[in-house]
């Protein structure tokens, strides 16, 4: 009996087990995946609320819109051109200085 428990876990015994294992596996796997397929095609629905269509909406908009305001573009042209455009010098000093700040604490 003990030569015949030997015998059972030779090389061509594992080999036997690995392959029935593997064959066991891919039929265990088929068949979930078949069922798994089938289910899904028969129960599945989404319905988005009003406010995730919203959403979907205004993120389409955003898109499909170049992000420049055209319209305040050309106000800044005109203003320029006609010489009414005036630069606050002390506004535009201290951004550079808070920018400078904000770099060097970062390097």
């Amino acid at each position: 009996m003990a030569i015949d428990a030997l015998n059972d876990r030779t090389l061509g015994g594992l080999k036997e087990s690995v392959a029935t294992a593997t064959v066991v596996a891919n039929k265990t796997i088929k068949s979930a995946v078949k069922e798994a397929n089938t289910s899904a095609k028969t129960e599945d629905a989404v319905m988005l609320t009003d406010s995730a269509m919203n959403l979907a909406k205004a993120s389409q908009t955003a898109k499909n819109s170049s992000g420049i305001d055209e319209a305040k573009v050309e106000k800044l042209k005109a203003a320029i051109n006609d010489g009414s455009y005036k630069i606050d010098y002390e506004s535009v000093a201290n951004k550079l200085i808070d920018s400078e700040d904000e770099l060097s604490s970062i390097f």
